[in-house]
């Protein structure tokens, strides 16, 4: 996977970085002694500890120390001291123009549309809106939402902490089925020969579990196991509820009661991103450098066409006419990190685009959490509308028509 730097460039860039924080909070630690030597020269002078080097930037990803040592957290029980404005510019400098934002291995599954509604994910609830005005229907209160997504009907439905919630086509009562194991980097899918199931794929075992939604029991029974040896991230389902992943050699194609077909086939950089088809047999490998590849399964693997967009990805969805993107800019020194949404048709001919609000990198411990927050991207199979949105707000655009519809 291309990261726009070598594994040694981007530990000697953070260990420069570290050093331009490190002389900067020395610099204003000095300022402030002296400051305190002159207004209380009849005081007993009094030495002010310097801050570890790890408590200074403990939330950046792979930030080494000088010596090439994880930089250690600080202690839970102890209050956070303020960082002097020096630090606070240096590590928000840093963060914006030195540190690139990655798409992650599994994109979150947060946004989901149904037949004319939306459903928007949050840490307490689910919420089911109207997906051209914005109004809520309804809200499921399930916990800490884990993944939303729609069945082939229009259904939406949500796995939370609790439980789990189901809203079928037109209707406006939720239905609920018992709690639902959700890993880290799951992933949820529906069952597309029918509305009383859904899948849940675990990428620990590389297994794919079949769920009903409904159970007389408290606990969720499990319907099947479907092992899906070699698979590794990403992972797409095609049209037909086939599911295609990258293995070490190429890719796997399987059916979760069908057959198993594997195609060798060598990729310059690896994709972060699989998307479906319009055909069955079909399929987009996506790059972060943002290489889109359109692949045709057949006796072996055939590269259809290709195209490049302008930015890095860091999140993609298709639908069957078009593709989805949000593009982040590369870090660039004195240039503010930039997001836009892109959406193009199959061949790569851009159909709309929009830039999008940033959320400009903080000092504080959480601001990669907080710069993706309301990054995530879901793309209608019922109409042509694409989202963008988090747990705090949600903007939802008609890309036939170019235009917003709604921010909420």
């Amino acid at each position: 996977m291309r990261s726009g730097v070598t594994g040694r460039e981007s530990q000697r860039s953070i260990m420069g970085a570290t050093r331009t924080i490190r002389r900067a909070a020395a610099l204003a630690a000095c300022l402030a002694l002296l400051g305190a030597c002159r207004a209380n020269a009849k005081r007993t002078e009094k030495k002010l500890p310097s801050p570890p080097l790890g408590a200074l930037d403990p939330a950046v990803p792979g930030a080494v120390t000088a010596e090439g040592s994880p930089s250690p957290s600080p202690h839970p029980s102890r209050t956070p001291v303020p960082r002097p404005s020096a630090v606070v510019q240096t590590l928000s400098s840093l963060r914006e123009q030195r540190l690139q934002i990655r798409a992650p291995t599994v994109q979150r599954q947060m946004l989901s549309f149904g037949a004319q509604r939306l459903l928007q994910a949050s840490p307490s609830k689910a919420t089911f809106r109207d997906s051209k005005q914005g109004q809520v229907i309804t809200e499921a209160s399930i916990g800490a939402v884990r993944a939303v997504a729609h069945g082939p009907d229009g259904s939406l439905f949500a796995i939370g902490g609790a439980r789990g919630a189901l809203l079928e086509p037109r209707a406006k009562a939720l239905k609920y089925f018992p709690h639902v194991a959700f890993l880290p980097d799951s992933e949820l899918l529906p069952d597309l020969e029918g509305p009383n199931h859904f899948y849940v794929y675990y990428p620990v075992d590389a297994e794919l579990c079949f769920y009903p939604f409904k159970s007389e029991s408290s606990i969720m029974p499990i319907d099947a196991r479907f092992h899906l040896d070699g698979c590794s991230e990403p992972i797409v389902q095609l049209r037909d509820g086939a599911i295609v992943c990258r293995t070490a050699n190429g890719f796997l194609r399987q059916a979760p009661r069908g057959s198993r077909a594997e195609f060798a086939y060598s990729l310059a950089e690896e994709p972060v991103r699989l998307l479906p088809g319009m055909r069955l047999d079909e399929f987009f490998a996506v790059t972060r450098a943002g290489e889109v590849l359109h692949l045709r399964l057949a006796e072996r693997l055939q590269l259809v066409a290709r195209f490049s967009l302008p930015m890095a990805v860091y999140a993609a969805a298709a639908n069957t006419e078009a593709l989805a993107f949000i593009l982040v800019s590369d870090p660039q020194a004195g240039k503010s990190r930039h997001w836009s949404l892109w959406v193009t048709d199959l061949e790569g001919q851009t159909r709309f685009q929009s830039e999008l609000p940033e959320s400009p990198a903080s000092a504080e411990d959480d601001w990669a959490a907080n710069v993706v927050e309301d990054k995530n991207l879901a793309i209608s199979g019922f109409e042509p509308l694409v989202a963008v949105g988090g747990e705090k707000v949600v903007s939802v655009w008609d890309y036939g028509e170019r235009r917003a519809l709604f921010t909420r």
